[in-house]
């Protein structure tokens, strides 16, 4: 990075801005910025950092004391050109730094870059990401910081961390074969850390594969001398059994096995007393094994498709987890299962979500996960590709919900359940169907007896009888009286046949398409058991509008801190009323969310719950407005009303975490906007739709920006807020902007700019015009565009908001190349940038660089161009957005082609194909054809 600033622990203290290295002199200013950097983006509390800088020798008024140093710390970055980067918080400061800015951050992001190649088996793609992130350290870490606390916490864990890597790098380095050239490597390596058994391990093996075994035990005899003299250790087991190699003159296998994302495994456990479905589960292998050998029966390149249907309550779920745990041996690569709830009277599992579900199981990490259906779905059926795989679809509404779910490759089966028969998959997909109708009366004899016992169904026959007829043979009500039946084992079952009778016959008291009544009483057990405070918290998470929420959030909606919130979500786990499936975050089963939200409206005050709900919004829309201007240099006037209370926000180190918490909430933030609406939180509802946009419009999910914004535009009419109206009709503008609705995108905004000149609110009037001026370029008029966005710039100019003029003056540029007048081009796009850069604001920079690069190539200035293009994808593959990379990679193999350098340019269009790829993007099958071409 050139232009900000970019500081080093792995080493002496490095702070650099601008390229210019800044010397820190004050041993205690050294000290501090150690300390905040070691947490970027997190609140150092002042005790902390005068235990860093005094340790036991504290001076009379340690937080004073800590302020002067902080403020000369200011002063000397200031000094330097460095924006303010020290943020004040309640008890303590924090370093607004990404973390790709440090390169202790940068370290860990290439072993994060390094796993992602292991989980492909890329051997070369893993040790050039552990080369790169070993190529951060310039020595010890913290070398010149004078912090006994920091020398005995951090920096042993620092040194341990470097090691670990390296080992890493030297076993994959190994596997590739490198073993004489690692050899006077790992000679020094053991010379300057003789107690490392680990190094000698490497050093004997690379010593044997290169031929030199004498040398292999010499360095053998060597280890085992220092092991024994100066930690009286015999050599471990490994080594030894490594020694029995080198002596028997037997190759040695490879240090380490490639690390391998978990296969999944996701099919629920089986309900005890399955029984009455011999025929039918025996009719369901017959058709897996003609789907899977006689490829006639579907079209070849598909998955074979089974439809289970059938009526509420039939045994469609119960049917298929049985059959499916007795198959699960045939798919070694795994089984997903998702339920779909398309008929239980719940929201159902959209596409996007369950593909989500299934990309996490895949190994995939959230950051990944494309955020538009067409995106996951193309990467699912690339990491399905291959595998053979069973997935069960559950539940499913209709033939759209189950369709991207469907791999690509021939080795998967797909087994639906649903209401429905589905015939629009029989016709399009070659889906076989089965349905599943009631028991009949003897195989509803046989699953009583499977629960109850065959002796108690022998000794009352008759009354066997009336009560399969009154349960109309239905396996759900069979199963809700089978179960009151075992619970009174001394009773006749003629009393529950009496029972029956004087209900009338009907089935409504037993009749459930989720079996409540066993589920409630199964819960209630666990929930009995709970503290006090946990089970509020229990109950309270029955508010939250997903069942997934993360540890703050859950504290949030109970007023309690972070370590308290820990501790209660801890009891919540140990009792299987939550799952922490990642760190801090939790997923509470669909069906212990529903029966919590049953206990808070049973247990607590309508006055109770309105309360957490706002708080857990309040908290939502505050994180969300601090993440928005971290991915769009804008700056905005929107806040909400009113300082903090009860709720602490999320802050945000940079571009980075801001897209990865976005991204992580997606779900929960769509649907608190729409629980916001229906809770009448109307000034918050229209608030976090307008905070959620940037990253909905980033990630073109244009649908959910449509349905988020147009409840925030209804609750901003309920209570006749004309300045959240007017924000959520630009943002429906935009989105119809970006679905090629021009028509309807300039009449939107029109509407907004109306509203915010009644209103009398410039910075509105300027985001408006700067987005009508960009429908009117997409409509061709050029004149139009160009006024509106230079009214705006003016605007911006007059209130010195320099992120919206920057961005006001990229419309500009963008209308003056599409107008064809790509010299006048160039200089506005060369101030937008000027100003980007002197904002930090890395996003908005690679945007207006790839602008640079289009009207560069338009004046045939194709070296610019293609500079231009290459600064920009770097900027993206900094901050890890790999979408942007891939599309920034492929116009720049364009620039290169154009300009006659052809090998340069595929060589960087498989580069961005490998990431479409990767990603699933649709755009990989168009430069998949220019390659070929």
């Amino acid at each position: 990075m050139t232009n900000g600033v970019e500081f080093g622990l792995l080493g002496p203290i490095d702070v650099r801005v601008a390229g210019r290295s800044v010397p820190v002199r004050s041993p205690k200013c050294r000290v501090l910025l150690a300390t905040l950097l070691l947490e970027p983006g997190r609140l150092v509390s002042v005790g902390r950092l005068t235990e860093a800088i005094w340790d036991a020798r504290q001076p009379d008024n340690p937080r004073r004391a800590a302020q002067l140093n902080v403020t000369r710390l200011r002063a000397l970055l200031d000094e330097a050109g460095a924006p303010p980067l020290i943020a004040t918080g309640s008890d303590g400061y924090l370093i607004e730094v990404g973390t790709d800015l440090v390169d202790l951050g940068r370290f860990r992001q290439w072993l994060v870059a390094a796993d992602r190649a292991a989980r492909r088996s890329d051997l070369d793609g893993e040790s050039t990401a552990l080369r790169a992130a070993l190529r951060q350290w310039r020595g010890d870490p913290l070398s010149d910081v004078p912090s006994e606390l920091l020398h005995r916490e951090s920096v042993p864990g620092l040194r341990e961390e470097r090691v670990r890597t390296l080992e890493r790098r030297i076993d994959v380095d190994l596997r590739l074969g490198r073993h004489a050239e690692l050899v006077e490597e790992l000679r020094g390596l053991t010379a300057r850390d003789r107690l490392r058994e680990r190094l000698w391990l490497q050093l004997v093996t690379a010593l044997h594969r290169a031929g030199r075994r004498a040398e292999a035990l010499d360095a053998y005899h060597e280890g085992c001398r220092h092991l024994a003299e100066e930690l009286g250790l015999d050599p471990g087991e490994e080594l030894q059994r490594l020694h029995a190699q080198v002596l028997g003159g037997t190759p040695t296998a490879p240090a380490e096995a490639v690390s391998l994302p978990p296969v999944p495994r996701q099919l629920p456990p089986e309900v005890s007393g399955f029984a009455g479905r011999a025929a039918e589960v025996e009719r369901l292998h017959s058709l897996l094994g003609s789907l899977l050998d006689s490829r006639d029966l579907r079209p070849a390149g598909t998955p074979g498709v089974l439809v289970l249907s059938g009526t509420a309550g039939v045994g469609k779920t119960a049917l298929a987890l049985h059959w499916s745990r007795r198959v699960a041996e045939h798919f070694p690569d795994g089984q997903l299962w998702v339920n779909l709830r398309g008929y239980d009277g719940r929201a159902t599992v959209t596409p996007e979500h369950a593909l989500t579900l299934f990309l996490r199981a895949l190994g995939l990490p959230a950051t990944q996960i494309p955020a538009d259906l067409d995106g996951q779905t193309g990467l699912y059926r690339s990491l399905m590709d291959g595998r053979r795989m069973l997935v069960v679809l559950d539940n499913a509404g209709d033939a759209e919900q189950v369709r991207p779910l469907l791999p690509g490759g021939t080795g998967c089966f797909v087994l639906v359940t649903s209401r429905s028969e589905l015939s629009a998959l029989v016709v399009t997909e070659g889906a076989r169907a089965v349905r599943l109708d009631p028991f009949t009366a003897p195989q509803a004899r046989q699953m009583l007896g499977s629960r109850l016992g065959q002796r108690r169904i022998d000794a009352e026959p008759e009354a066997v009888g009336r009560i399969v007829d009154a349960c109309g043979r239905l396996p759900l009500a069979l199963a809700i009286v089978a179960a009151r039946a075992a619970a009174r084992p001394a009773f006749p079952l003629a009393a529950l046949d009496r029972q029956l009778a004087d209900a009338g016959g009907g089935l409504d008291r037993f009749a459930s398409p989720d079996a409540a009544v066993d589920v409630r009483a199964v819960f209630s057990w666990s929930y009995r058991t709970l503290s006090a405070p946990a089970a509020r918290l229990f109950r309270r998470l029955g508010l939250h509008p997903t069942p997934e929420l993360s540890a703050p959030a859950a504290a949030t909606l109970v007023r309690a801190d972070p370590p308290r919130i820990r501790v209660l979500l801890d009891e919540l786990a140990a009792a299987h009323l939550v799952s922490e499936y990642t760190p801090d975050r939790f997923v509470v089963h669909d069906l212990l969310h529903a029966y919590a939200a049953e206990l808070t409206a049973e247990q607590d005050t309508p006055r109770l719950r309105s309360a957490s709900q706002r708080r857990l919004v309040d908290w939502l829309t505050r994180s969300a407005l601090r993440a928005r201007p971290l991915l769009q240099p804008s700056e905005s006037e929107v806040t909400v009303p009113g300082p903090p209370r009860d709720v602490t926000p999320l802050a945000f180190s940079g571009d980075r975490q801001a897209r990865e918490w976005y991204e992580t909430e997606r779900h929960n933030l769509i649907a608190a906007v729409e629980l916001a609406q229906s809770r009448n939180f109307d000034s918050l509802c229209w608030r976090l739709a307008y905070a959620t946009w940037v990253h909905l419009h980033l990630t073109r999910a244009w649908g959910d920006l449509i349905r988020t914004h147009r409840a925030g535009l209804c609750a901003a009419e309920r209570t006749g807020d004309r300045v959240g109206q007017a924000h959520m009709l630009s943002g429906i503008g935009t989105a119809y902007r970006s679905t090629r609705q021009t028509a309807l995108a300039v009449q939107t905004h029109q509407q907004a700019l109306e509203i915010f000149r009644e209103v009398d609110d410039p910075a509105g009037i300027a985001t408006v015009l700067s987005n009508l001026g960009a429908a009117y370029r997409d409509a061709g008029e050029h004149y139009r565009s160009l006024r509106c966005s230079r009214q705006a710039y003016a605007l911006e100019r007059a209130h010195g908001e320099a992120g919206n003029m920057s961005i006001s003056l990229y419309q500009i540029a963008l209308t003056l190349t599409v107008a064809g007048r790509p010299a006048e081009a160039l200089p506005v796009i060369t101030e937008s940038l000027e100003i980007l850069r002197s904002l930090g604001h890395r996003r908005g920079e690679a945007r207006a660089l790839q602008a640079a690069a289009t009207a560069h190539g338009q004046l045939g200035r194709h070296g610019a161009a293609i500079d231009h293009y290459r600064q920009a994808a770097e900027i993206y593959r900094d901050l890890d957005d790999r979408w942007y990379q891939a599309g920034t990679l492929h116009r720049l193999g364009d620039a290169l082609r154009t300009a006659g350098r052809h090998q340069d340019g595929q060589a960087v269009w498989r580069q961005a194909l490998a990431v479409y790829e990767e990603l699933g993007a649709p755009d990989a099958a168009a430069l998949r054809a220019k390659l070929r071409e």
